[in-house]
């Protein structure tokens, strides 16, 4: 991968104190990036275990009018 290999060089040039907080931010950002999921999918639990009929995409879109 193109991406990765360029950022990778980049990260290498940096100082090592630079490299440490970039790497910080990343692991920050993937740890957020797994609290967001794991909040997605009990949101999405939550939603099919709610009563009522469930509408096909189409015909909410068409009862909203978008």
């Amino acid at each position: 991968m193109i991406a990765v290999e360029e950022a990778l060089s980049k990260l290498r040039s940096l100082s090592p104190d630079r490299s440490q907080h970039v790497l910080a931010l990343i692991e920050d950002l993937a740890e957020l990036q797994t609290l967001e999921n794991k909040q997605d999918a009990e949101d999405a639990h939550a939603a099919l275990a709610e009563p009522g009929e469930d509408l096909p995409l189409e015909q909410l879109a068409q009862e909203l009018g978008v």
